[in-house]
């Protein structure tokens, strides 16, 4: 360990996120070290910051006596040497809190790769999710900078339950009301999107409230089942929705909806499929997401009325809302034999409310618009979350973190991912992507254990 590394706590002094480390006077520092009037952002760096983890994939450390060791690697590519560049990194929760501030001055050579590691003593007995932000200085001159996020100790992250004593009746009500409302789907095949390989039909089909739900339904064609079939949910605010037919290639019957009770392909949509985030938010009889799940367990009851489709081997599939929707339907109906989802949404819903923009940010928006509202808003949003539904989620589950995601944020869904009831369940982290950028790499390893864990009908078989 490098000798002279400097560090102070910062409790509750910064903003929120990544860019929101907050640079107040380091008493330990000159103001010749640390003079904002003088500091010139060049945009071109001399220097490379990288982390060194023990687990470079995912950044995660295991609990270690006295917090976690984090380890830097600088590289430096000036020309001349450095002496006394000043090197600061700041740790924050993912709420913003600031946790522990490190500084030292230190001595860079051209070409050379030196190693710098500070101890986060702040961090002792704090399993969770932490930012770190690095920066390099000589004189005012920013040689380098850095921003990453890492796990701590998280396989003993808290996680609160925090269900409702009449969770279960609820729901069962619920179920039962959606029972009583007649299928009565319709099926058209549209011949411009068919081809020799699917077909593509649209359909739709009743759900709770006699809200008629839209889809797109395809069907491989070289065999005529019956065939693997995956539902497949939309993100938050999705308006048009696209036939799955990549997946339909691979030999499952898909069925994409819009859980809205618009069409599929509509020029426009009204505003309230654009942010419908507190509609009915004070009763979890009048909430939006009660109508948005019965039109997701209904998708089900399509599938499972098909000739072409095995009722024993069918799953969910989604991203953000869909994802979160993949796994509430998993919880609630034993039908779905796997579930993946991608960042998932809905999920820890009191914890992600201090992490995150929007869309979580409208609930927050709204008690603060209605503070006598806030033990209301909060009741009515336990019975829609995944987590107090995960004990229930038995079927196996896949499921991706960004650890730079501030939509879904990584303590909300981890902590999720700790309490699923399955025994064969997966998480991928992805360090450096945020909440659009995980599906191009989650993708392909969600395709893989899709076809594992639900095999589709191959061709010729």
């Amino acid at each position: 360990m490098i000798s002279g590394i400097q560090s102070s706590a910062l409790a509750g002094r910064c903003g929120q996120g990544l860019v929101a480390v907050c640079f107040l006077a380091f008493p330990l520092v000159s103001l010749q070290a640390w003079d904002r009037g003088t500091v010139a952002y060049e945009g071109v760096y001399s220097a490379v910051i990288e982390p060194v983890m023990p687990e470079q994939k995912t950044h995660l450390i295991g609990r270690t006596p006295g917090g976690p060791m984090l380890r830097l690697s600088i590289k430096s590519s000036l020309s001349n040497a450095v002496n006394g560049a000043f090197l600061y990194a700041g740790i924050t929760d993912f709420t913003g809190r600031g946790m522990e501030d490190f500084t030292q001055n230190t001595d860079l050579r051209p070409g050379e790769e030196k190693f710098v590691e500070f101890k986060a003593k702040a961090l002792t007995d704090r399993p969770g999710f932490y930012d770190v932000r690095v920066l390099l200085f000589d004189h005012g001159r920013e040689l380098a900078k850095k921003e990453f996020s890492f796990g701590y100790d998280v396989e003993n992250l808290p996680v609160r339950v925090y269900r409702p004593n009449d969770f279960n009746q609820f729901w069962k009500a619920t179920l039962d009301s959606l029972a009583e409302v007649a299928l009565s789907p319709t099926v058209q095949k549209d011949t411009l999107l068919s081809s020799d390989m699917f077909d593509v039909l649209r359909v739709s089909f009743v759900s709770l409230h006699n809200v008629r739900v839209h889809g797109w339904y395809t069907v491989p064609r070289w065999k005529p089942g019956p065939h693997a079939a995956l539902a497949i949910y939309p993100g938050y605010s999705s308006g048009r929705i696209s036939p799955a037919t990549a997946l339909c290639r691979e030999g499952y019957a898909t069925l994409a909806i819009q859980v809205r009770g618009y069409g599929v392909d509509q020029e426009s949509y009204p505003e309230d499929n654009r942010r419908y985030m507190t509609i009915g938010v004070e009763s979890p009889e009048t909430y939006v997401y009660r109508e948005i799940i019965c039109h997701c367990l209904r998708a089900v009851d399509f599938l499972t009325a098909r000739p072409e489709v095995d009722p024993e081997k069918i799953g969910a599939v989604g991203g953000s809302q869909g994802g979160g929707l993949s796994l509430l339907v998993a919880g609630l109906d034993r039908r779905l034999r796997m579930a993946a989802a991608n960042v998932p949404f809905l999920t820890d819903f009191p914890r992600s409310m201090t992490m995150t923009g929007n869309p979580y940010r409208e609930l927050v928006r709204y008690i603060e618009s209605r503070p006598e509202s806030r033990e209301r808003v909060m009741h009515t949003l336990s019975y829609f979350d995944v987590l107090n539904l995960a004990e229930k989620i038995t079927a196996p589950a896949i499921i991706s973190i960004g650890l730079f995601d501030r939509t879904c944020p990584a303590p909300a869904i981890y902590g999720l991912y700790l309490k699923l009831a399955s025994s064969d369940k997966r998480v991928e982290i992805y360090p450096y992507l945020d909440h659009h950028e995980v599906n191009k790499e989650f993708g392909p390893v969600q395709s893989r254990w899709i076809k594992n864990h639900l095999p589709p009908v191959g061709r010729g078989n």
